[in-house]
C-alpha cells in the first residue's frame, strides 16, 4: 500500500512538474493577415513565428499581432515574425479572428443570440459603424456617444414601423422605414444609456435585444478589435474584419 501511495504522488508530481514546464514556454507567436498588398501574403492567412516575411518597396500588410492590437508593416520590409509577433497573447481576441478566417465567422447575422430565427429572415448589409444597430440581432453593440444612432434594417421595398422600448425605464418610441430605405433615425423619445437594454419589436418578427456599450472616446485604429473584444461587440468585430478582408 505504502509503494501504491509514494507511486501516486510520484506520478502526481510529475503532472505538476510537466504543467508548469508548459506554462513557462513561451506562447507561439502567430499573425493572422487582415490586408496586405502583396501578392505573396494573401489577407486571410496565418503565419507562424517561424515564418519569415518579405514586403517589397511600396506594399504593405497590416497583421493582427498576439496581443490583439494591429499593425501595418510597409516595404520594404525582410524579417521574421517571431520579430513582430512579441506580447502577452489576448485568446479572446485570436479566437474570434480565428472563426473568422477559419469559418466564415457568424452563419446568421445574429451573434450570440439564443433565439431560432426563421430561414426565410433577411439579413442586413454587415458593414461597421460606431452608430449604426442592427435589429435582426441579439446582442451587444458598441455606439459613440453623442453620435446620431440609426436603426439598420435588411434590405426591404416596404415600409415598416420598428418600436424600441427601454427594457428597464420603459421608455418607448417608435420609427418607421419608408421605401427602400435600411436606416431610419434612433427614436427621439427613448435615451441611448450606457449598458442599457433594448427590446426591438418589429412586427411579424422575433422580438430582439441589444444591450448598448456607449464609448465616450473611440479607440486608436490599432485598437479597436481589443475594445470591441472587451465589451463583447461582437458584430461591429465580424463586420470591421470583413471589411479589411474585403480589400484584398
Amino acid at each position: 500500500m505504502k509503494m501504491r501511495s509514494l507511486f501516486r504522488n510520484v506520478v502526481g508530481l510529475s503532472a505538476i512538474l510537466v504543467a508548469a514546464w508548459a506554462s513557462a514556454l513561451p506562447a507561439r507567436a502567430e499573425l493572422y493577415i487582415i490586408e496586405s498588398t502583396t501578392a505573396a501574403i494573401k489577407a486571410g492567412s496565418r503565419l507562424a513565428d517561424g515564418d519569415s516575411l518579405s514586403i517589397p518597396a511600396g506594399a504593405q500588410i497590416r497583421a493582427v499581432l498576439p496581443s490583439g492590437k494591429t499593425q501595418t508593416i510597409r516595404g520594404p520590409f525582410q524579417g521574421r515574425v517571431a520579430d513582430l509577433a512579441k506580447g502577452t497573447p489576448n485568446e479572446g481576441v485570436l479566437s474570434w479572428i480565428k472563426n473568422i478566417l477559419l469559418t466564415g465567422g457568424a452563419t446568421e447575422a445574429t451573434p450570440g443570440a439564443v433565439r431560432s430565427i426563421s430561414r426565410a429572415q433577411p439579413k442586413p448589409r454587415m458593414s461597421f459603424s460606431w452608430s449604426a444597430i442592427p435589429v435582426t440581432m441579439d446582442g451587444t453593440i458598441c455606439v459613440e456617444k453623442g453620435a446620431g444612432l440609426q436603426l439598420l434594417r435588411a434590405p426591404s421595398s416596404r415600409p415598416e414601423r420598428i418600436t424600441v422600448i427601454d427594457a428597464v425605464r420603459s421608455e418607448r418610441g417608435e420609427a418607421q422605414w419608408e421605401g427602400d430605405s435600411e436606416t431610419v433615425a434612433w427614436p427621439a423619445g427613448v435615451t441611448p444609456r450606457a449598458d442599457a437594454i433594448y427590446d426591438l419589436l418589429v412586427q411579424g418578427r422575433p422580438r430582439r435585444q441589444v444591450t448598448l456599450r456607449v464609448l465616450a472616446q473611440l479607440p486608436a485604429d490599432a485598437d479597436v478589435l481589443t475594445e470591441l473584444h472587451k465589451l463583447g461587440c461582437k458584430y461591429q468585430f465580424e463586420a470591421w474584419v470583413r471589411e479589411r478582408l474585403a480589400n484584398k
